[in-house]
């Protein structure tokens, strides 16, 4: 079926699995969860292994694909599977080898493991591996990378960029002549999960509904965070000052939420004045995109920045994994 592929994008907290139509660039049918990376490794651990982590997330998958598959009458029998994200780790399918920078924009140096069909498992696989440099990695952002340069030709910029990847572990990606040449994590999500559940913060944080909603009083709340995050902040210090906003009565618990976050994710973007030649690309989907956004604007560097839309944002992960699979097609 070479009008189809199927995309995989398993990260270590999210499972996603799509049935692309690769002639018109759309996902046909869709399956998410919360079997992630991290989650699976966990319960194959805890279990009585019978059977290779391998075998174990391969069964996992086929369960997955066929549920998928049931209900189009079309057969998928040739279907390649494409996977990126952290089934490539060490607590993954299989570990592989990252590539190393300077990386290509187009795929051409991406680390791929072909896995051939067979009785257990009767459909390809193409495994896409990571990136490193000196002191950093990634699996799965490189991937989005690619297909964001596919759509919206961020190959032919001439001046350097630096592409902001919100989440769990957030990435800042400088990329430079259709390359990525250099890359920071930043652990802001995990942080704000940590500190907003299991801290002596925690109590002083409600992220019920949050997510959801930004109110006048919020969006001052957020601002403030955004605010205290400036003027050498020792951030160690001024995250207690959420529990002391609630203790005095400053700010709700709800508004705390926003202070929390402008706090944290003010940190992280800071660190973007130190390198005020590149322009800011805000690459992110729905969940964060808003609080990125304030954040960038609110701060402005005086720098041209380029928002990704989340709707393409959406897209990025099988355009990108699309493009690594024609290129190893051809290369092959």
């Amino acid at each position: 079926m070479n009008n189809y592929i199927v995309s995989c994008d398993w990260g270590t907290s999210e499972f996603r699995l799509r049935l692309i139509n690769i002639t018109e660039n759309i996902a046909v049918g869709e399956i998410i969860s919360s079997e992630g990376v991290l989650n699976i490794h966990n319960r194959w651990t805890a279990g009585p292994q019978k059977i290779t982590l391998k075998k174990f997330y391969l069964e996992l998958l086929l369960k997955q694909i066929e549920l998928l598959l049931e209900n189009n009458s079309t057969d998928f029998k040739d279907v390649p599977i494409i996977i990126s994200g952290m089934a490539s780790s060490s607590i993954g399918i299989e570990e592989q080898p990252y590539a190393n920078i300077p990386f290509a924009l187009d795929g051409k140096n991406a680390v791929l493991k072909f896995m051939k069909k067979n009785a257990d498992f009767p459909y390809d696989i193409l495994l896409i591996s990571g990136v490193r440099e000196i002191a950093d990695v990634m699996r799965g952002e490189e991937t989005q990378m690619i297909g964001i340069a596919q759509m919206v030709e961020l190959m032919k910029l001439t001046e350097d960029a630096i592409c902001i990847f919100p989440g769990t572990h957030s990435k800042h990606i400088k990329i430079s002549n259709g390359n990525i040449v250099s890359f920071k994590t930043y652990i802001t999500g995990e942080l704000f999960q940590l500190l907003s559940t299991k801290s002596v913060l925690k109590g002083s944080v409600s992220k019920e509904h949050n997510d959801k909603v930004m109110d006048e009083m919020n969006l001052q709340s957020f601002y403030k965070g955004i605010e205290q995050s400036g003027n050498n902040c020792n951030l160690l210090n001024k995250l207690f000052s959420v529990r002391t906003n609630d203790l005095f009565g400053l700010l709700s618990t709800h508004e705390n939420f926003f202070y929390l976050s402008g706090l944290l994710i003010g940190s992280e973007i800071r660190s973007l004045d130190m390198e005020k030649s590149s322009q800011i690309i805000l690459c992110s989907g729905n969940s964060m995109f808003l609080l990125y956004q304030l954040v960038i604007e609110k701060l402005n560097f005086g720098r041209p920045t380029i928002f990704i839309q989340p709707e393409m944002m959406d897209k990025a992960a099988f355009v990108g994994q699309h493009q690594i699979f024609q290129y190893y097609q051809q290369h092959k």
